[in-house]
């Protein structure tokens, strides 16, 4: 049952995000129309949205999870924690690493 809430749980935020998603797409395409600025803002999501898809809904948690559970079956509860410490430390660095990059890098591209 437990599994059931929380598949319930994303399911229904990932919805949510999709049509809060839809709508701020439609409030764009009517308050801007298409154009240069539309253009732009479209392209400036194209890189972070790429990011959420690898790491967030993508191949990333795909290979994650069942690493996850075979260390949890292997070596227990306490050092799994300690895993997850750590992995979620590391995820943290390159994704701020990332984000400074492409701060510096913003005026040239």
């Amino acid at each position: 049952m437990n599994l059931l809430k929380s598949l319930a749980a994303v399911s229904s935020i990932t919805m949510l995000s999709r049509v809060l998603g839809f709508v701020r797409d439609t409030i764009l395409a009517r308050i801007f129309g298409a154009g240069l600025a539309t253009d732009a803002f479209f392209v400036a999501f194209k890189l972070p949205n790429l990011l959420r898809r690898i790491f967030a809904e993508g191949a990333f948690s795909q290979a994650f999870v069942p690493i996850l559970a075979e260390y949890k079956n292997q070596q227990g509860e306490e050092a799994t924690r300690t895993f997850i410490a750590y992995v979620s430390g590391l995820l943290t660095l390159v994704l701020a690493l990332v984000t400074a990059l492409g701060i510096l890098a913003a005026p040239w591209v």
